[in-house]
């Protein structure tokens, strides 16, 4: 398989220069092309092997950096189903030379190898690596943490009101046995690594409740993407749950795993990340939290002036969500299970990672030295 280096003739960079890339193709090249050759070009050497079994009876199978630009163009040209991928692909000559295909799989087989990178979880793997080689060297002002809901079309676990039964109010009969404090979930974590905490969390699809900025509560069925982000807008560090795991629950994970990649010196959350052990662990990691206080806590604090000013570096996140939801990932997640709905939204932030690195780390050194 060539690289895009190699597809463009050996050139190296398509930014700031006179080579007109049309040149190459037979088909007409978009602006959306070119972007998204330039976005596979900033993360092909970070994308790991895929762990394809060639077999020697049958025709020769094809190519997995082909299935691979494939998913990643799912995502970027925002096709909601396979089927849609395979007609574009049919129709769009420039896009399939991009991607590497001499004829087009079958809605099967593209189906079959984006399940088999779901299990292997090839997108995750390659945006730490990505994020730490681009960020290397450099301090971070704020990372910014949040949630969003992702809706899903299957069955959730759980109900929507879900009771626990609980024992009588009161002191225990005498001869029976004191019931012991558990940890809770937070205290928990605090012993674990980033990968233990998230195994423990519910992926499942699942009902959610989360308070809008009116106050209002929204309902939804599916799960919710936890993010970290820099001041930039370059995500860090992401994670897919269940729409019932609190926003809190992924935050000392999310924490562990964004100070092994950048080096960071504010977190900021909003209110429901408002609790003991989180500041304590970011403090004891040397970095400090800015949390907006929780409304229902009986010793209400309030944030200092210059905390404030700070804590207005938090939209990025926000802004994070909104350009994945409304240019990255469908409308409609069509695919079921934790695995391909995972695959599905961390091929979306790993395109949105490659477009700020773009904006923000590669173009402004071209600039420079043009």
């Amino acid at each position: 398989m060539k690289s895009i280096a190699e597809i463009l003739g050996g050139c190296q960079m398509v930014f700031g220069i006179s080579f007109d890339i049309q040149e190459v193709f037979e088909g007409y090249v978009t602006a959306e092309h070119r972007t998204f050759i330039q976005m596979l070009q900033v993360l092909e050497e970070f994308l790991p092997a895929c762990d394809g079994k060639a077999s020697l009876l049958g025709r020769k199978g094809y190519d997995e950096t082909a299935m691979i630009r494939s998913a990643l163009a799912k995502q970027f040209f925002k096709i909601p189903t396979v089927t849609s991928l395979r007609n574009r692909l049919l129709s769009d000559p420039s896009l399939r030379q991009v991607c590497g295909f001499t004829s087009v799989p079958s809605e099967a087989t593209f189906s079959r190898k984006f399940a088999s990178h779901a299990r292997q979880k090839l997108m995750e793997k390659a945006l730490g690596p990505l994020v730490s080689s681009y960020l290397d060297g450099r301090i971070v002002g704020h990372a910014s943490r949040d949630s969003t809901a992702i809706e899903a079309r299957e069955k959730a676990v759980n109900k929507k009101k879900e009771v626990i039964p609980r024992g009588k109010p009161g002191r225990p009969r005498k001869g029976s046995e004191s019931k012991t404090k558990k940890q809770n979930v937070l205290q928990k974590q605090l012993g674990q690594t980033a990968e233990q905490a998230f195994e423990e969390l519910n992926s499942q699809c699942s009902w959610g409740c989360k308070r809008n900025s009116q106050g209002n509560r929204n309902y939804w069925k599916g799960y919710k993407l936890h993010l970290d982000v820099t001041d930039s807008g370059i995500p860090v560090s992401t994670i897919v749950t269940g729409a019932n795991v609190h926003d809190s629950q992924a935050a000392i994970p999310l924490e562990r795993m964004t100070g092994q990649r950048i080096k960071h010196l504010y977190s900021l959350m909003d209110s429901a990340y408002d609790a003991k052990p989180i500041k304590d662990f970011i403090i004891g990691n040397g970095r400090m939290p800015i949390i907006d206080p929780n409304k229902r806590r009986k010793q209400q604090r309030v944030l200092s002036p210059s905390e404030k000013q700070r804590f207005r570096i938090r939209s990025t996140v926000e802004r994070s969500n909104s350009h994945l939801k409304d240019w990255l990932i469908p409308p409609k997640i069509m695919v079921r299970g934790t695995e391909k709905v995972s695959h599905c939204l961390m091929t979306g932030v790993l395109c949105l990672a490659a477009i700020m690195i773009l904006q923000y780390c590669i173009l402004p050194g071209i600039q420079k030295t043009a």
